[in-house]
């Protein structure tokens, strides 16, 4: 259990800024924040974007880390849409849920589908990373209503995949590297000091990137994160019972799962075969990036997640 622990919060605290250029590109539009109540809930947004349609839901990976880290990657899809970031439930500035129970896959799916009825938003398009992929696969299955397209960036697939980051890690950075990566956690797997995650996304750095970051650049990305550790423990007792291939046959929308060709964390192949499992997947995979192709390979990113979202 405490290396499934692990695993899931080194794939959610490994996140960037691009270059001091798209900071500053963030400062000039930091959108527009709503906390939304739902039952039980409120949920943290920030609005991207002139236009009132499409609407388009960028959703975080994790658990424990909020929207932040997908901005400036996610941005272009706000320039012809309403792009619309969201704290999952327990995440970031959004509330946690009345008890431990509600830190479910489902819930936080449910919650989504309320917050489009709130807003009276129309079917939406749902662009989602990491962890955040088995919310928004979730979110297609129990209401294909509420949604029009799927976009799965570097998704968690299930519990098994999980388990395997640990070894993965330990091959790519050695006993060495391992060791001082574990020194940042504690035995339940959450981070020690949440001020340490630009120190942890460096040592890790071999392991999850295809080119890293410089110092400046990470300590950019964290500088407004609000990492949960309790959100990551507790979402992780459902996510060690989790198959996305469980309800992906339910998922009648059409779906496109994006691949960093050097992605270790979630292995290409991996996320290939998710998309194979969907009735209407697909997948493309970026050259020149890992678990973050919105990071690394931003234009690209953007190019491909538009033309698979156009009308």
């Amino acid at each position: 259990m405490a290396h499934s622990r692990r695993s899931l919060l080194l794939c959610a605290l490994l996140t960037a800024c691009h270059a001091s250029s798209r900071s500053s590109a963030r400062e000039r539009d930091p959108g527009r924040e709503r906390d939304v109540r739902l039952a039980g809930v409120t949920l943290h947004t920030v609005t991207v974007g002139t236009r009132n349609r499409p609407v388009r839901y960028a959703i975080h990976g994790g658990p424990g880390l909020d929207h932040t880290y997908l901005r400036p990657g996610f941005d272009g899809l706000g320039r012809d849409a309403s792009l619309v970031y969201v704290d999952l439930r327990g995440h970031g500035r959004s509330t946690p849920p009345p008890d431990a129970d509600g830190y479910t896959i489902n819930a936080a799916a449910d919650d989504l589908a309320a917050l489009a009825t709130a807003r009276h938003d129309p079917p939406v398009d749902m662009i989602a990373h990491d962890f955040g992929a088995a919310v928004a696969v979730a979110f297609a299955a129990r209401h294909p209503e509420a949604v029009r397209r799927l976009v799965l960036v570097s998704p968690l697939r299930d519990a098994a995949q999980v388990r395997a980051v640990a070894g993965r890690s330990r091959d790519a950075l050695g006993a060495e590297g391992w060791a001082r990566v574990m020194a940042l956690t504690t035995a339940q797997g959450t981070l020690r000091d949440p001020r340490s995650v630009p120190l942890l996304m460096k040592r890790l750095g071999p392991m999850w990137w295809h080119t890293v970051p410089s110092d400046a650049v990470l300590d950019a990305m964290t500088r407004r994160m609000v990492y949960r550790a309790e959100s990551d423990a507790n979402f992780l007792q459902d996510v060690v019972r989790w198959d996305t291939r469980l309800v992906a046959r339910d998922v009648r929308a059409p779906v496109l799962v994006v691949i960093g060709a050097d992605d270790r964390t979630f292995l290409p192949a991996e996320s290939r075969a998710l998309a194979d499992a969907m009735p209407h997947g697909s997948a493309v995979t970026i050259d020149g990036a890992g678990h973050l192709p919105f990071i690394e390979r931003r234009e690209a990113f953007v190019a491909a997640v538009e033309h698979f979202l156009a009308p």
